[in-house]
């Protein structure tokens, strides 16, 4: 194996020892937003550390240093065997309108690995990739008061959520004509939700109650995308690309562990409940103009019709029996640019090589738990440093937003989420000449 291949294996494995801490500072605090209770819970939109950092999913994103992970079609790109990694760290605040303290939790997490290897350079390749799907991290306490003949007391009702969905995905991008790319790859779905919720009594005489729900989900699915670009529309040296990707309907069998226990008892009751979850398709569509090696500017948009989401077992804001259904359909904006002062000038100064990238988006939650919806604005930057090694760079991004308010009993979260994403690329399989 190749040194390089080597050095970013262990720089991987590096990584994923930093996320490990990261996840860790939050402690007994490590959960996210209560707005991860819905559905699956909170969607997961990583394409690559550039379009991350540009607040877009990256479907029209055609970069040799990047593997764009929303669209197969981009996988016809790739030139060197690219090895990947993104880790990230978040911060929230969420509070209500109660005025009382708001909260603060940090967490760490993996944002994505994956091999991309060109199996004809700049005509065919191939991409394993592992990404979250979803994830459900969340805590929250509600009082309530209990009333029986005998006396009266108060309660919290401690609820808390963990898990989420992972993806693992395998596939192929091809260019049959140079203006024109298809791909498809195939995604294996699998997770575990689990939530608690712990009756704390504030008299003595009444014991902590304790009911635990498991979860186990898996199912597969596929990914088809497209790409167009055209040259020279403006100027020479420019590429104005148009891409799209669907995710298709997924469904997942689910098998769910329900246990009721008393203070610190492992359980007393337990029961167990098969069933079937089917999650809607994802839809992208974006455009990306490269005005020359310098610059270049990308918008595009995601859709998921979570109106159609069916489920044979209660999730949360979905309940098969009762007809509640607080779910609706999920859409994403997102734009940004990208500027890089030494276009291809590999001999440049390192900081007219680095790459700056700034954008923003805007987002309708998949849930309206008081019928109005829950919005996202979120604002995105970063910068991608060259290494000394060829073909490695160092990406750091930042993004910054608020979600929801403080209106009826919603729960307003203001974030801060930092990415660190490295990447390693080297041309294989090359058969050298001897004279």
């Amino acid at each position: 194996m190749p040194r390089s291949a080597l050095l970013a294996l262990a720089s991987l494995a590096g990584l994923l020892a930093l996320a490990a801490p990261a996840a860790a500072q939050g402690g007994q605090n490590n959960f996210g937003s209560v707005y991860s209770r819905f559905g699956v819970g909170e969607r997961s939109d990583f394409g690559s550390s550039q379009a991350e950092m540009l607040g877009v999913s990256g479907v029209a994103l055609r970069d040799g240093g990047s593997t764009g992970l929303s669209n197969p079609a981009l996988w016809s790109d790739l030139v060197v065997t690219g090895f990947g990694a993104s880790i990230g760290v978040t911060g929230v605040r969420a509070e209500d309108a109660s005025a009382a303290d708001p909260s603060r939790s940090t967490a760490g997490d993996v944002s994505s690995l994956h091999l991309a290897v060109p199996l004809v350079p700049a005509r065919l390749g191939a991409v394993v990739a592992y990404r979250p799907y979803s994830r459900v991290r969340y805590r929250s306490a509600i009082p309530g008061t209990l009333i029986t003949p005998i006396d009266t007391t108060a309660y919290t009702a401690n609820r808390e959520g963990e898990g989420g969905l992972q993806r693992l995905s395998v596939g192929l991008g091809w260019r049959p004509v140079r203006p024109i790319q298809i791909g498809a790859s195939a995604e294996v779905l699998f997770g575990t939700f689990e939530y608690l919720q712990r009756t704390e009594f504030e008299q003595t005489g009444y014991r902590e109650t304790r009911q635990a729900e498991a979860t186990q989900v898996r199912g597969v699915t596929a990914t088809v995308g497209a790409t167009a670009t055209a040259r020279r529309l403006l100027r020479t040296g420019d590429a104005f690309s148009l891409g799209a990707a669907v995710t298709l309907p997924t469904r997942l069998t689910a098998s769910r562990t329900l246990t009721i226990g008393q203070s610190l008892d492992r359980d007393t009751l337990a029961s167990v409940e098969d069933g079937r979850i089917t999650l809607p398709l994802v839809a992208r569509g974006g455009l990306a103009y490269r005005a020359s090696p310098s610059w270049l500017v990308a918008a595009d948009a995601t859709y998921e019709p979570w109106s159609a989401f069916a489920s044979t077992l209660t999730v949360g804001g979905f309940d098969p029996a009762a007809g509640t259904d607080v779910l609706q359909d999920r859409l994403r904006v997102g734009v940004g640019t990208e500027i890089a002062p030494a276009g291809g000038n590999r001999t440049a100064g390192v900081f007219r090589r680095m790459s700056y990238r700034l954008g923003g988006y805007a987002e309708r939650g998949l849930y309206a738990p008081t019928g109005d919806d829950v919005m996202t604005y979120a604002a995105t930057g970063g910068v991608s440093i060259p290494n000394r090694f060829s073909g490695a760079r160092l990406d750091l991004g930042m993004e910054v937003g608020t979600r929801g308010s403080t209106a009826d009993v919603l729960v307003r979260d203001t974030f801060v989420r930092g990415t660190v994403s490295l990447t390693f690329g080297e041309r294989w399989f090359v058969r050298r000449r001897f004279d």
